[in-house]
């Protein structure tokens, strides 16, 4: 049990630091003289070729006009502002699309309400860096804003210090980041195949339970050090190794009661091993340091995992070090979207308890109705539950091997 929590660590740990991701950006600049709200909205050419405007558009400039017209929206006090002066295209850098307009406020003491929907629908990990000022020359010093797909909308008013402050409140950071939360674990195949492996391997569901709290444990550590840039992670192996962990754990049910978890260490330990071999002739794929750890996970673990009653006392910690690797799975999506620089705490707690919840209700229906549809079907030749541990070790074996490859 030692060696293998030796391994169990030196897998997660091997992740080399991650290559910086090719983000979906815009930029705005905005000038507010009291009662009008001046907009420079600009983004990559290659970026708005993209928009389902560019078909009915003759320019890039107007499919860019049209988009942005149709998904931006400024209010104040409840009442939408004007747009005083329609958008039109203005000189951009090389291979920029950019455009003005000039929305029309009546107050000039009410703070106004901006709701940027441009490109987020496009792209999920889409970023807009908006500098916002009350000069009219852009040189002068700003506020800059962050809007990103959890959150569009931003409440702007002057301070005392002659500056424009966004004032976004703890919950409603939270509350959007909850729900990108639950709808990440929900419509995340990879973490479901996941939970249903930890039913297959649970037997009771207090065993069950204990296994859901360590992979919980697991991905709430890595997740927060992950977000909060203690530690980086290399993606692709992350990605790569969820794959791994869910073939890992569906095949342990059959190999275990058929004592075949030695030779089988065996033989994916050579395998991983030559593939080592492989990738460095080739100059691609990971590290030598991760082989060497998948190469020493297998042979340790199929030497302790000999039995039913040894797998069982290894289950909770091996479903904690795998909940380790896909909390930096979970980690990847918000570094992707990224987070207000203002309101971490915010964001970080409500997207970790919408993953919690999203979980649940997942989870509880299977623990519940697990046992009946695995095992107390009226037809017992058949062994339901060999049949799904088969398509997932399978599904894990893909989803590593394209993941590594990719």
């Amino acid at each position: 049990m030692v060696r293998c929590f030796a391994f169990c660590l030196l897998l997660v740990g091997l992740l080399s630091p991650s290559a910086a991701h090719n983000k979906s950006l815009s930029f705005s600049d905005w000038f507010w003289d009291g009662r009008d709200l001046h907009v420079s909205f600009t983004a990559p050419a290659r970026d708005v070729t993209l928009l389902p405007e560019v078909l009915t558009s003759q320019g890039l400039a107007q499919a860019l006009t049209l988009h942005v017209e149709k998904h931006m929206r400024l209010q104040q006090a409840n009442s939408r502002c004007r747009l005083t002066r329609a958008f039109e295209s203005a000189p951009a850098h090389s291979d920029y699309v950019r455009v003005t307009a000039r929305y029309g406020c009546f107050d000039e003491s009410t703070p106004i309400e901006i709701h940027n929907h441009a490109f987020f629908n496009l792209a999920r990990s889409h970023v807009h860096f908006a500098r916002l000022s009350l000069h009219e020359n852009p040189e002068l010093e700003g506020t800059e804003i962050l809007f990103t797909t959890t959150q569009r909308m931003h409440r702007i008013a002057p301070n005392a210090n002659g500056m424009i402050a966004s004032s976004m409140t703890f919950g409603e950071n939270f509350s959007s980041h909850f729900w990108l939360g639950v709808e990440h674990i929900v419509t995340g195949f990879d973490h479901l195949a996941f939970v249903f492996c930890l039913l297959l391997i649970g037997g009771t569901r207090k065993q069950t339970l204990l296994l859901i709290t360590g992979f919980t444990l697991g991905h709430s550590i890595t997740l927060a050090l992950a977000v909060l840039g203690i530690v980086s992670t290399n993606s692709q192996a992350v990605e790569a190794l969820i794959g791994f962990s869910i073939a890992v754990v569906a095949a342990e049910r059959i190999l275990v009661r058929n004592h075949l978890m030695p030779v089988t260490g065996m033989v994916a330990a050579a395998c991983f091993f030559a593939l080592s071999l492989v990738f460095t002739v080739m100059d691609g794929g990971f590290g030598l340091g991760l082989w060497a750890g998948l190469t020493l996970f297998c042979l340790a673990y199929g030497q302790s995992a000999t039995s039913q009653k040894e797998a069982l006392k290894l289950a909770p910690l091996m479903t904690l070090a795998f909940g380790l690797i896909h909390g930096f799975g979970f980690a990847g999506l918000l570094s992707d979207i990224g987070l207000p620089p203002d309101n971490v705490a915010s964001a970080l707690i409500g997207f970790n308890i919408g993953i919690e919840i999203g979980q649940l209700l997942v989870f509880v229906p299977l623990v519940v109705l697990g046992p009946y549809l695995l095992e107390e079907l009226p037809t017992p030749p058949i062994k339901w539950a060999d049949i799904a541990a088969l398509i997932l070790t399978v599904f894990g074996v893909f989803l590593f091997v394209s993941r590594a490859l990719a």
